[in-house]
């Protein structure tokens, strides 16, 4: 039986993509389905984060999901890491599976190097320049606030009483301000 790899131990043959997605493992012979987190892919194999104890040599059955793709694979386990990491080769793909791999890795591979792109970027912002562009936001609110005093204020759209109150307090400048609440809208993409 082969020895476990050390984690250093690199024999890639192609570049693999850190993603997520689950994987369904069978060992074979088959003795029942797990699922696995997947770490990472690329055209050659992926690392699996199971529960399942598997040796180095092992062979199992995958099926493979990111986002809305799949596909399934038999796969061999070259790496162990820990206790519960394997790194699988693909040993055989059907056509079909190739064909989504191949635009699953394709599409890895441009949101890297958007990531890429943006990494410099963002760390050119130092902390000073941050803190500016802040306070230069701060003060457009304010020169925004006083120029427009309505803003903020809420108001009824039949015109009644309320809505005249309202008019009345912002022209004193008293508006009854609301406190915009950030909306946050969680994209998984790799899930």
């Amino acid at each position: 039986m082969p020895e476990r790899a050390k984690a250093d131990d690199d024999r890639r043959r192609s570049p693999r993509f850190h993603c997520g997605g689950g994987a369904e493992i069978t060992h074979l012979p088959a003795n029942g389905i797990f699922r696995g987190a997947l770490r990472d892919l690329s055209l050659h194999g992926c690392c699996v984060d199971s529960t399942l104890l598997l040796d180095c040599g092992a062979r199992a059955e995958l099926v493979v999901r990111v986002n809305a793709a799949s596909f399934r694979a038999l796969g061999e386990v070259r790496a162990i890491r820990g206790r519960s990491v394997a790194g699988m080769e693909f040993v055989r793909l059907s056509a079909g599976g190739r064909a989504v791999l191949a635009d699953l890795i394709a599409e890895l591979e441009r949101f890297q190097a958007a990531m890429n792109k943006l990494r410099p970027a963002r760390r050119e912002m130092d902390a000073g320049s941050f803190r500016e562009q802040l306070e230069e936001g701060r003060r457009r609110a304010t020169m925004l606030r006083q120029r427009f005093p309505i803003l903020g204020s809420i108001l009824s759209a039949d015109g009644s009483e309320e809505s005249v109150e309202a008019d009345e307090v912002a022209r004193a400048g008293q508006s009854r301000i609301v406190e915009a609440q950030p909306v946050v809208i969680r994209v998984d993409l790799f899930g």
